[in-house]
């Protein structure tokens, strides 16, 4: 069967032509970036798995120590799935001829014989362990870090994992929701006039709106009896596949100039599925406060974090099950949008997408 996005795609073609883009809304472009393998609590000591993560099989098992490794999931000997087999000496031991892989998935044991063939090794991919989950990297030299929510960066924070759903778009899609001042007014009936700063580095790009609240109706004169004059929220994307909203942000208690409410924010993970089918884990997270009333702060922000995503999520969840994004007819107002998507488009894909190529020495090596 076709996926819903699968069938889109090959409507109203001739008369509704799609803009094509090198890596944004392009299901056969993985871009470097983390994703979300397996929660850690899955994987315990002397422990592995082989899990389906964007197209390709990976294998990750714990060590005695407790550290985390990733691999390709099939043996080079035979192609057996290396998640039927276990752990021995910290070392992955497939099951069907007992080859033994070490962390760095070079090959250190054949029951038959003690010389290694030189192609008897695997493919090894950067591992970190946050927000109660295991995250890999196409590469294992990475320099980068799981993103962190600006605000909270470098503090100690606490977590809950929101269920996770399926869209059937690209994420790229589903991660504009965030940045399109349009849909506030005409799904969300905010009608706020939106003051956009935008700040790119490297392989992240934060948007900031912020705009004076409201005060027609009687909603929107609570609203800014609550919250103050000003309102404002921001969207942090990394990788492509990791985006951080933080709401509330430099809104004051109750009209005070010296006193905020605290920040309500969610974290996002994105990951393929199947071509045409995106998995979201969301993730509330708040600053780890001291005490019984820090514990209770805590705990009522991420409540309320979760209370503001199922708002959210209802109101446009609709929107994308069925679209059949284009970028031919942007607006001024959709400037926070345009940015995104030559952000996406500069990302660097990785060898588990279709269209990566791999460098010369790794074909001639491949051929030998």
């Amino acid at each position: 069967m076709h996926s819903p996005k699968q069938m889109t795609d090959t409507q109203n073609i001739h008369t509704q032509p799609q803009a094509q883009h090198p890596v944004f809304n392009n299901w056969q472009v993985v871009s470097e970036g983390w994703y979300i393998l397996c929660s850690s609590e899955e994987l315990q000591h002397n422990q592995l798995l082989t899990r389906d993560l964007a197209g390709q099989k990976l294998c990750v098992f714990r060590d005695s120590r407790g550290q985390v490794h990733a691999m390709d999931g099939f043996c080079p000997h035979m192609g057996v799935d290396l998640g039927i087999g276990k752990v021995v000496n910290d070392r992955v031991r497939c099951f069907f001829h007992h080859w033994e892989y070490d962390a760095n998935g070079q090959c250190q044991h054949i029951p038959i014989q003690k010389e290694i063939p030189r192609k008897a090794c695997l493919k090894t991919y950067a591992c970190k362990e946050k927000y109660g989950f295991i995250w890999v990297h196409p590469d294992k030299n990475t320099n980068s870090s799981v993103l962190e929510v600006p605000s909270l960066a470098g503090q100690e924070v606490t977590w809950r994992h929101g269920k996770p759903y399926t869209r059937g778009c690209h994420f790229h899609i589903t991660m504009i929701n965030g940045i399109d001042p349009q849909h506030l007014r005409t799904v969300h009936n905010i009608h706020m006039d939106m003051e956009i700063a935008i700040e790119e580095t490297g392989q992240v790009i934060t948007i900031d709106l912020s705009g004076e609240t409201p005060s027609t109706r009687l909603v929107e004169k609570w609203v800014r009896k609550f919250l103050g004059p000003r309102y404002g929220y921001s969207m942090t994307y990394a990788d492509g596949c990791l985006a951080a909203l933080t709401l509330m942000k430099d809104v004051s208690f109750f009209g005070s100039k010296s006193k905020r409410w605290p920040e309500l924010t969610m974290f996002f993970a994105y990951q393929m599925i199947t071509p045409g089918k995106t998995l979201v884990q969301p993730i509330y997270v708040t600053k780890k406060r001291q005490g019984l009333t820090g514990w209770l702060v805590s705990e009522l922000c991420l409540f309320f974090t979760k209370r503001a995503f199922f708002a959210l999520q209802g109101e446009d969840g609709q929107v994308y099950e069925n679209i059949r994004f284009n970028t031919r007819n942007l607006l001024a107002v959709d400037a926070p949008v345009a940015k995104y998507i030559r952000y996406i488009n500069k990302l660097k894909p990785s060898p588990w997408g279709k269209l990566w190529s791999p460098p010369e020495s790794e074909t001639a090596e491949s051929e030998d």
